[in-house]
């Protein structure tokens, strides 16, 4: 048994060196489809989590007076909280809003000036219904015609793009990557046949000595596996660099691709599937073939 399994091992990468003018090719084109599919695995990837942060952007911020006294910030706050498509409110105070501006920029910047020059505000959250940039307009025009507040600030400029992109960001990647994996599907199928035409007079021999169906698929099915293997790894290897020399120059965007190696780990395991299973449809359509021109 374990003669057999090393033959058919030495067989399946023999193959590599006996028809490299098949291999190489195929092996080169694999590489090119997984570096794109792996590319847009990643497009995709960092597009859901710009859409899952977009309720982030869907908050407006409400700059208190300073003739606005402590007694009618209650007040004020139940306003708010009955404005339409507003869901919920929270006040900041001025010393809460100084803390956590010294824990996301530099103190040096305050040095400048005295005191605290952050003035308390509300945060208001819109509800999910309403988390569109015209709302979003509309909710922030409605809260900057009251008198308790010195500014009202809301992201309208970066909603309307994201709610622009949406589609796009999501629909090209899906599209590509499922035209790249049909664009895989054939070329698979085409390598191994053509390597099944080069060693047609071995396999027709193995089938009549009796080799069982599974002897025969064996060799090609671990052949395409080990193209998978090897053209997607080199692939993923190659886009992770580039893409940790990209994030070098621009660190904001390394948060968007923390997750680059899972993606990376999922196209490692599609590619070699994929190619082990068309190696193996193929071979047995073209054993049944066989099978039938007999009969």
């Amino acid at each position: 048994m374990f003669g057999q399994l090393g033959y058919l091992i030495s067989e399946s990468f023999r193959g590599w060196k006996q028809h490299r003018t098949v291999i190489l090719p195929s092996l080169l084109t694999i590489f090119l489809c997984s570096l794109l599919l792996a590319a847009s695995f990643t497009a995709l990837g960092v597009s859901f989590k710009l859409i899952s942060a977009e309720k982030s952007l869907y908050v407006i911020e409400a700059f208190l007076s300073e003739n606005v006294p402590e007694d009618s910030i209650a007040v004020v706050k139940t306003r708010l909280e009955h404005t339409r498509h507003v869901e919920s409110v929270s006040f900041v105070s001025a010393d809460s809003a100084l803390a956590d501006f010294r824990n996301h920029f530099s103190a040096d910047m305050l040095d400048l000036v005295e005191g605290n020059p952050i003035p308390a505000f509300f945060r208001v959250s819109l509800s999910a219904k309403a988390r569109n940039p015209a709302d979003l307009s509309e909710v922030r025009n409605a809260i900057a015609e009251e008198s308790y507040f010195e500014e009202v600030q809301a992201p309208i400029k970066w909603a309307s793009r994201i709610a622009s992109w949406k589609f796009k960001m999501v629909f090209w990647p899906i599209c590509i990557s499922i035209l790249l994996l049909i664009t895989l599907s054939l070329i698979i199928c085409n390598s191994v046949r053509l390597s099944l035409m080069s060693r047609k007079l071995l396999v027709e021999n193995m089938k009549y000595a009796g080799g069982s169906y599974l002897f025969i698929e064996f060799p090609f099915v671990l052949e395409g596996a080990a193209q998978g293997f090897v053209g997607s790894s080199a692939a993923i290897l190659l886009l992770g660099l580039v893409i940790q020399s990209v994030a070098r120059m621009f660190p904001i965007i390394s948060t968007g691709v923390a997750y680059f190696w899972i993606v990376a780990l999922f196209t490692v395991l599609l590619e070699t599937s994929l190619t082990g299973y068309f190696s193996f449809r193929t071979v047995r359509n073209f054993l049944f073939e066989k099978k039938s021109e007999q009969e």
